[in-house]
């Protein structure tokens, strides 16, 4: 595709401009010098009629007619008059020499003197003849000297010659001037970017850079700093775009090890239980079976007795196990919630990270397009200007979407240490929720469910955080798998007050709500209504833990079938 300069279309839309300024002013000029040379014109005709007045006037009064052509004749011979009409006092004309009007566009009467205007390339002066005698006035004739338009052109040709040739000097001195300047501070600062341009390459950015000579304080230089600019920029994308890629290959390494050691534990202990529940079942079999002899063999009391305390010792270390056993489940059940929240956060942060990868891939397909086009030598003001724009746009998306998973991963990482910590430290209340909230996004992305947090923003204590991360996890977890089963738009409202040195917390839904007898088991441990979808029952029971032994609180709840589910607990903490 051809192109065209930008300096030839700028000087061409100057130099035009000028040179229509100038040929009017030049026009102009010629005008007034016309106008200008009829008025000296017309002035020459009132003193020559002045001069020939009072000769003319007495011999129309001494009816000398041969005096009267011979002044006519005089007059003609003058070079600024071409024509000459004289009449006497009664209108009869008595000369008629050179160019003139009709006779009809003159005054039939005596009349004032008057400059005639200009027709049909005539003009001229109008004068009454007055002959004075014995102090008397009398009018004996009139006289009209007339002058053409060709008179006047010749008088100012030398300063035709004058003003056009003064136009026609500046203007080829503009035309250098123009010329030579637009060439030094146009052209060829133009031609070194256009050289250092086609010399860019993706992989050497470094050596890509833009290094303009003698342009400082202009364009080009703003030019040069904003290419580099978005040079430095592309690299440090390219840096942070590997780091991030590395840190996310290994993140992802690091989960998949989690959730095989994770489902590896959860089935270790899930048989290792089994296996102590039917160890005792067994044993109890046995007791019941030894209490029978017992009754049979009394004369035998003595040594059944000592077999009775050896069966209750044991039978005492198997609850022990059983509560060991107890006790890891719920740690397993924890570690189970904080996998759910893995395996979300993960496909969330992969939304971003594929956007990113998107937008870069974009970014990379409009620079090659950009270097065909300065290999064509057909690139324009406008495409670079439309690199530039959609440059820009791509990586505000790319930093809007790298910034979104830092956040994610970031709310992510503190919510999952505290999860699996008992630390107290200091937080403020409202800012945790949120991210834990957040981290749990990923399982009300595809659904319309909505939560809502009303808690005062300067509310800050110091507690055991790891412990409320974990109950309002399950509390929403809860909702979401359970009363939130028949409704695609649910709500939960979680309202925080203070209340002197406790926190009254109350979380509601407006889920399918709980039975009577259900709400009778509801803190039960193992007591689940999706058993066979793969519930554990131990969800509430954690809750109930935390609240009543991590924190020191008091919890409880009250539901009806299709009014939801509500928790209302007080804890102790420390207000800062």
């Amino acid at each position: 595709m051809s192109t065209s300069s930008i300096s030839k279309s700028l000087l061409t839309s100057v130099l035009s401009v000028y040179f229509l300024l100038t040929l009017l002013v030049t026009c102009v000029q010629v005008v007034g010098e016309y106008y200008d040379t009829k008025g000296m014109l017309v002035q020459e005709l009132q003193n020559q009629q002045s001069t020939v007045n009072d000769s003319l006037a007495r011999s129309l009064w001494e009816f000398n007619s041969p005096q009267v052509v011979a002044t006519a004749e005089g007059l003609i011979n003058i070079s600024a008059i071409a024509g000459v009409i004289v009449r006497d006092d009664t209108g009869a004309v008595l000369i008629n020499l050179g160019d003139t009007l009709p006779i009809a566009e003159l005054p039939m009467k005596p009349a004032e003197n008057f400059t005639i205007s200009e027709r049909n390339g005539l003009f001229g002066y109008f004068s009454t003849l007055v002959f004075e005698f014995s102090g008397n006035s009398t009018m004996v004739g009139d006289i009209t000297l007339f002058s053409t338009r060709d008179i006047a052109i010749d008088r100012i040709k030398v300063s035709l010659y004058f003003i056009v040739g003064n136009a026609i000097i500046k203007s080829v001195f503009l035309i250098l001037l123009f010329s030579l300047a637009f060439n030094r501070m146009l052209n060829r600062p133009m031609h070194d970017l256009t050289n250092q341009i086609r010399n860019f390459r993706l992989d050497d950015l470094k050596h890509s850079r833009l290094d303009l000579k003698d342009q400082r304080n202009t364009e080009f230089l703003m030019v040069e700093q904003a290419y580099n600019q978005l040079l430095d920029n592309l690299e440090d994308y390219q840096d942070d775009l590997q780091r991030t890629q590395q840190q996310l290959l290994q993140a992802n390494r690091q989960l998949d090890e989690q959730n095989a050691m994770l489902e590896q534990e959860v089935a270790r202990k899930t048989s290792s239980l089994s296996q102590v529940l039917v160890d005792l079942e067994r044993r109890k079999n046995e007791l019941e079976l030894r209490q029978d002899k017992l009754e049979r063999e009394i004369r035998q009391r003595q040594l059944m007795e000592q077999d009775l305390r050896d069966t209750n010792t044991r039978l005492q270390n198997s609850f022990t196990a059983l509560e060991r056993a107890q006790d890891q489940l719920l740690e397993s059940e924890k570690m189970a919630s904080l996998g759910g929240l893995v395996a979300g956060i993960t496909h969330d942060v992969n939304t971003p990270i594929g956007i990113s990868i998107t937008a870069a891939s974009f970014i990379r397909e409009r620079i090659t397009k950009l270097e065909q086009a300065l290999a064509d030598k057909s690139l324009t003001q406008a495409q670079l200007q439309e690199f530039l724009s959609t440059g820009n746009e791509g990586l505000e998306l790319l930093e809007n979407n790298l910034s979104r998973a830092s956040d994610l991963i970031g709310s992510f990482k503190q919510v999952a240490v505290d999860q699996t910590s008992e630390a107290i430290r200091d937080i403020n209340l409202k800012k945790y929720l949120q991210d834990v909230i957040q981290a749990l996004r990923p399982r009300l992305k595809n659904t319309r469910h909505e939560i809502s947090l009303d808690c005062a923003d300067d509310l800050n204590i110091r507690c055991p955080a790891g412990a409320l991360a974990q109950i309002f996890t399950n509390l929403i977890l809860n909702s979401l798998i359970h009363g939130f089963e028949d409704t695609s738009q649910g709500k939960i409202a979680i309202t925080i007050t203070r209340e002197q040195d406790q926190l009254e917390i109350t979380y509601s839904d407006n889920g399918k709500g709980l039975t009577e007898e259900q709400m009778n088991h509801l803190f039960d441990p193992f007591f689940t209504t999706k058993r066979q979808q793969g519930g554990s029952g131990l969800g509430t029971h954690i809750i109930r833990n935390l609240v009543s032994q991590t924190l020191n609180g008091e919890i409880e709840a009250d539901s009806a079938p299709g009014q939801g589910l509500t928790y209302r607990f007080r804890i102790p903490v420390i207000f800062l």
